[in-house]
């Protein structure tokens, strides 16, 4: 058995980003952004903290999304993150095998919702002692939180996340966080658990300057050719822990931006197609390349409003100054997957008009109940509206039994060459 077999998620996770930052130093690539390197030493650093409390037996909450995140942060919980865990694997396969030996639906769902119980099981990600289950999130991924409290020794607290955005919603919401609050800390008081407000005003505000910063970026991405691409594009569309260092990063990767802007630098000099590329990607290839070839650039990364930082009409959907509690509340009510189609299209459609974008590359994984219905509605209202094209992709996240590396290239190499024609160009 060698050592990636032997080590835990986070410690082949801190190797694999230490190859990364090594790789940086000795052979930058010039379409990439040097303020990675501030990227990889945060998630070193994190993964080294989580390590650190997972020895000490100090209790862990799930991560994934910005409402458990910051409010269990904030309570004193180190958030985890399995699903974003699961992202990173190096041994995807290996979890795959175990959540289908265990009974979940490996072949019918997204192997991001399968994986994490079978890290958890197999010891290389700590067991998370409560999670938050609501139902912003697909159905899978509610499910496996089920799942978790019922065979594990997980707490699972469930919240209501209506579908409108208003001051009652917001008002009804924050209630169930209150009580959420009360639950941990009489669950967790052994463990020193206890709701720090003064905390998670700061969390929040590191939030805001964070969004601050990525907004400035959104007006960049206006430029042509556009001043990132490809990966970074993905790296922005993430989420990230709010902390003093996570800022730092942030606003380095702005100045570097806005210095490539100045430079008149783009990540493809001889950009032809500006492309938006939805949902998610394959993990287990590079999918940019290939359409670089064509002077196709991946110009903005959509995960639905989740995670969006483009100032499209009603993100910002509250009139009031609220609570910190409130406010975690309305990130929660923006923080939504399992949501209306209206509620996903709409701000696809607005950022497409408004970076001038060329054509969609719609990700249709596998078992993803919330965008699978979409992609007849998205494909004809890009059609119709902007009279752009859409590439609908089939395929999985680590699986590549239904759509490996060759065919997927292929596909991207012969939309690229479409666009390419559809503008006149080729």
């Amino acid at each position: 058995m060698d050592f990636l077999e032997r080590a835990n998620f986070y410690e082949n996770y801190i190797l694999k980003l230490q190859k990364r930052l090594e790789r940086l130093k000795e052979s930058p690539d010039p379409r990439r952004l040097k303020a990675n390197k501030l990227r990889y030493e945060l998630e070193i650093e994190e993964a080294k903290e989580i390590l650190r409390a997972w020895k000490e037996g100090k209790p862990f909450s799930n991560g994934g999304d910005l409402t458990a995140g910051i409010l269990t942060k904030a309570m004193g919980f180190t958030p985890a993150g399995s699903v974003g865990a699961a992202f990173q694997t190096l041994t995807p396969q290996k979890y795959l095998d175990h959540a289908a030996a265990r009974g979940l639906p490996v072949e019918k769902s997204c192997d991001m919702t399968m994986m994490p119980f079978a890290m958890m099981e197999c010891g290389d990600l700590p067991f998370e002692d409560i999670a938050i289950c609501d139902n912003h999130a697909c159905t899978p991924m509610m499910l496996r939180g089920i799942y978790m409290a019922y065979k594990g020794e997980v707490h699972t607290y469930f919240i209501d996340i209506p579908f409108e955005q208003n001051d009652d919603a917001i008002t009804y919401v924050a209630d169930q966080l209150r009580e959420f609050i009360e639950y941990a800390e009489r669950k967790f008081k052994d463990k020193g658990i206890k709701y720090d407000e003064e905390k998670l005003v700061e969390l929040l505000e590191i939030n805001d300057k964070i969004q601050k910063a990525n907004e400035e970026v959104y007006e960049m991405l206006k430029n042509k050719p556009c001043p990132i691409g490809g990966y970074d594009v993905f790296l922005i569309g993430g989420i990230i822990s709010p902390s003093k260092k996570a800022l730092e990063y942030v606003q380095a990767r702005t100045e570097e931006i806005k210095e490539r802007v100045d430079k008149g630098i783009g990540a493809i000099p001889d950009e032809k197609i500006r492309i938006m590329w939805t949902t998610t990607r394959p993990f287990f290839m590079d999918p940019f390349s290939p359409l670089s070839k064509w002077g196709a650039n991946v110009c903005f990364y959509y995960a639905g409003p989740v995670g969006t930082w483009a100032p499209f009409p009603g993100r910002i959907f509250w009139k009031r100054e609220l609570s910190p509690i409130e406010k975690v509340a309305a990130l929660a009510l923006s923080d939504q997957w399992g949501h209306s189609g209206t509620r996903w299209v709409e701000p696809m459609i607005w950022i497409c008009r408004d970076l001038e974008i060329d054509a969609i590359i719609n990700y249709n994984m596998v078992g993803c109940v919330a965008t699978l219905g979409l992609r007849k509605i998205i494909e004809e209202r890009a059609e119709k509206e902007l009279g752009i094209p859409t590439l609908q992709l089939e395929g999985k996240q680590w699986d590549k039994r239904y759509a490996d590396e060759k065919i997927i290239s292929e596909k991207l190499e012969t939309f690229a060459q479409l666009c390419l024609i559809q503008k006149g160009i080729l």
